[in-house]
């Protein structure tokens, strides 16, 4: 055995410095990913999304979590686009957000105007639902599954355009001109 840094032989100490933050980081991130914005009617503020109309806030039971079959990776998603998937990439951040970069071919559907939105959201084709990180198109999967969308042709980016920026392949649109 190596000695450590504190001068002593003890290499389980070594491996629970090293894998211990490294499981923190990781339900950290885990415990973030599919939860519901706070709304103001709980007394929180709203971190700018525009409130949604009621119907496509109260969902049933069964759409409070997302299926394996729900979600795509970044990897996955890039793979799609170079194969010309058929699939309607839809991004459900703010315009703002949106002008800042997006996924090649993602047309913007901000979260707020979905409802009024849905004659542009293509039923015959599946859906890729993208934000920041995962949230608010895990809300928007919701909510399109509670108007009658097929589940199994809406996914939603996990890790969103964070994780699709973490690729590096360097397959992000910028808008130009801004918003």
């Amino acid at each position: 055995m190596k000695k450590t840094v504190w001068g002593k032989e003890d290499c389980k100490t070594t491996k629970i410095w090293i894998v211990f933050p490294l499981i923190l980081g990781i339900s950290l991130f885990l415990s973030g990913c599919g939860t519901q914005p706070e709304t103001k009617e709980q007394g929180k503020e709203n971190s700018g999304t525009p409130p949604i109309e009621q119907s496509l806030v109260s969902q049933p039971e069964e759409t409070s979590s997302l299926s394996p079959e729900s979600m795509i990776s970044a990897s996955q998603l890039d793979a799609g686009i170079k194969d010309n998937k058929n699939w309607a990439v839809i991004d459900v951040r703010e315009p703002n957000e949106f002008a800042t970069g997006h996924v090649p071919t993602s047309f913007n559907i901000p979260l707020g105007k979905l409802e009024q939105s849905l004659n542009q959201v293509p039923k015959d084709k599946e859906l890729i639902l993208v934000c920041l990180n995962g949230t608010r198109a895990f809300t928007a999967w919701q909510n399109l599954i509670n108007v009658g969308y097929d589940p199994y042709k809406v996914k939603v980016l996990v890790g969103g355009m964070e994780q699709w920026k973490s690729l590096g392949s360097d397959e992000v649109t910028d808008s130009i001109g801004g918003c």
